[in-house]
């Protein structure tokens, strides 16, 4: 197993709502269109819909690691 699918997995151990939060976050940030000095509020979901919203302090993701997820508002109960 890649590092890449390593971390996805973890993420998904959550659900598979945090894993699209910190992706769309990473993808945001490489593309510039948030303020890197704040919090962001990221909802991800799946084909079904949104069932996940978390607080991140984004990174870039050649910075993986320093992206911080600060708080999880909401996330199903049932993976």
């Amino acid at each position: 197993m890649t590092p890449p699918e390593i971390i996805a997995n973890t993420l998904k151990l959550f659900s598979q709502g945090m894993k699209v939060c910190v992706e769309i976050t990473l993808m945001a940030a490489d593309a510039g269109v948030i303020d890197m000095e704040h919090e962001i509020i990221a909802i991800g979901g799946t084909g079904r819909g949104a069932d996940t919203v978390t607080v991140i302090k984004p990174a870039h993701s050649f910075n993986f690691l320093d992206l911080d997820i600060k708080e999880i508002l909401a996330m199903p109960r049932d993976k």
